[in-house]
């Protein structure tokens, strides 16, 4: 059997200092008990999960323990990305926390793999809104700069290529942005991310790109299967 390839975002667990996360919504309460159901029961094994940020509201890495071992007590090879509450990872300690992580769990910032001839790259990403500060263009600067990187270590030939980002490559009116370009430019055919949970998205093909929501309260609380 094919390994697939599954998609998943915005965890959000609170394993070792609980935080309700009803407060979001109904369908949030018991969260993490039926990401794991659904996760345990759709993926196997030798498939692998891209993970696109969120992971925990940990704000140190020994705080994050428990989150970590709970995705890596579920079935596949996890990719994660960084996403804007993951202050337990921090972008220049990443070599160092990667070293202390569980079998299966693997950090990208900014890198490019190849998995069964299909590319995958990814970093956090950014999107300027009206009114923030000037420092920000520093950072969507810096952003860019990982996820171009990362497509161009996937080698030329691959079947397709995946890119995830944990913030949207669109402005909340949906309007496109500068990674929007970076994802034509290098031939992206499918693209992960996730920060969304309530207001406007993209979805399916758009310009040639096949975008995926994967906020798990957009997805059910799944994983979706996208290759």
């Amino acid at each position: 059997m094919l390994m697939a390839i599954f998609a998943i975002s915005d965890l959000h667990l609170s394993l070792g200092k609980p935080k309700p996360m009803d407060i979001f919504g109904e369908s949030w309460r018991n969260h993490e008990k039926r990401i794991a159901e659904n996760w345990d029961a759709m993926v196997a094994p030798d498939d692998t999960v891209l993970i696109a940020g969120d992971h925990s509201w940990a704000l140190r890495f020994n705080e994050a323990a428990p989150d970590i071992n709970y995705i890596a007590q579920r079935p596949g090879r996890k990719i994660l990305i960084r996403g804007n509450h993951d202050y337990w990872w921090r972008r220049e300690s990443t070599n160092k926390i990667q070293a202390q992580l569980p079998e299966g769990i693997e950090l990208m910032h900014g890198r490019g793999i190849v998995v069964d001839n299909i590319g995958i790259t990814g970093t956090r990403g950014w999107r300027i809104e009206e009114g923030e500060e000037p420092g920000n263009v520093k950072v969507m600067e810096r952003e860019l700069m990982y996820l171009e990187r990362g497509l161009q270590e996937i080698p030329d030939g691959v079947a397709k290529k995946i890119a995830m980002l944990h913030y949207p490559p669109f402005s909340t009116s949906l309007e496109p942005n500068e990674f929007t370009q970076a994802l034509h430019k290098n031939h992206v055919d499918i693209l992960v991310y996730g920060h969304i949970h309530s207001g406007g998205y993209l979805e399916g093909d758009i310009d040639g790109i096949e975008y995926h929501l994967v906020s798990v309260d957009h997805t059910g609380f799944r994983p979706v299967r996208i290759a």
